[in-house]
C-alpha cells in the first residue's frame, strides 16, 4: 500500500531523488493481463475457424499495430485473419462471439487499480496519462467494465496518439499533449522494448515485470526514496 504523503513527504521527495510530476502508465501488463501472449484467446479464434493456431497467432501480433493504432477496426483486422468471404456467406466474423472471448480472458489487477487511486488522492499534483498499445472498441469495453478511463487525467492510448508504443513519436506526441518535461515523468511499463525507447528521450522508468511491482516501487519513486533503475 502506498503511504499517504503530506507537506514533508513532498518536500523530501524534491530534495531527494528525481522530481515526478507526470505519470504515464501502460494497461495491458500494469493494470490488466495481456490478452494476446498469456491466454487462449488467440487460439480460439483460430480452431473456431478452423485456421492454423501458429499461423494465426503469428498474423494477430503482426497486425496488432493496424488496429492499435486505429488504422482500422480491430473487428476488421480479425475478419482478415479468419479469411472470411462475405460474399459467400463463410467464415464471416462473428464479432459478438469475438468480443465475448476477448473480455472473457480479461483479468484486472485490482490491487494496481486501488495502488493508483491511492496516489492520485494523495498526490493531487501528479498528471496521470494512460499511455498503452490497444484497440480503442477493445479499450472502452475494458473500461466499461472495470473503469480504468476515469482513474486519468488524460488518455494517450495508441488509438489516440495514431503512433504505436515503442515508436519516439508516440512518446513525443504523449508528452507535448501532456504538457510534460521528459526527465520529470515516470513511465511505467512492462515491456523493455517499450521502456528503453522512453528512457532514449529523457524519460524515468519503471519497468513492472510481474503485477506485483507496482505496489512496491512505485511508493518509494514517487516519495524519492529510491532512483528509477537503468534499463537494460
Amino acid at each position: 500500500m502506498v503511504a499517504l504523503l503530506g507537506a514533508k513527504g513532498r518536500k523530501q521527495r524534491r530534495k531527494g531523488g528525481v522530481v515526478i510530476r507526470t505519470l504515464f502508465v501502460d494497461a495491458g501488463g500494469v493494470l490488466y493481463n495481456n490478452i494476446n501472449e498469456e491466454t487462449d484467446f488467440l487460439a480460439q479464434v483460430a480452431r473456431r475457424y478452423g485456421r492454423d493456431e501458429a499461423e494465426t497467432t503469428r498474423h494477430a501480433m503482426a497486425s496488432a499495430r493496424v488496429y492499435e493504432s486505429g488504422r482500422k477496426h480491430v473487428h476488421q483486422v480479425f475478419q482478415q485473419l479468419v479469411g472470411g468471404l462475405p460474399w459467400t456467406g463463410r467464415g464471416i466474423l462473428d464479432t459478438r462471439w469475438l468480443d465475448r472471448m476477448y473480455m472473457a480472458r480479461v483479468r484486472a489487477y485490482e490491487d494496481n487499480f486501488r495502488v493508483l487511486r491511492e496516489v492520485r488522492e494523495e498526490q493531487p499534483d501528479l498528471t496521470f496519462v494512460l499511455t498503452n498499445n490497444e484497440a480503442e472498441h477493445w479499450d472502452r469495453l475494458k473500461d466499461e467494465a472495470h473503469g480504468h478511463f476515469g482513474m486519468f487525467d488524460l488518455l494517450c492510448s495508441s488509438w489516440r496518439i495514431r503512433r504505436v508504443k515503442p515508436a519516439g513519436a508516440f512518446f513525443t506526441e504523449a508528452l507535448r499533449r501532456a504538457r510534460a518535461n521528459a526527465e520529470e515523468t515516470l513511465l511505467v511499463d512492462d515491456r523493455l522494448p517499450v521502456l528503453r525507447a522512453g528512457a532514449a528521450l529523457g524519460l524515468q522508468t519503471l519497468h513492472v515485470s510481474t503485477p506485483d511491482v507496482l505496489a512496491d516501487r512505485l511508493g518509494p519513486l514517487l516519495r524519492g526514496r529510491a532512483r528509477p533503475a537503468p534499463v537494460r
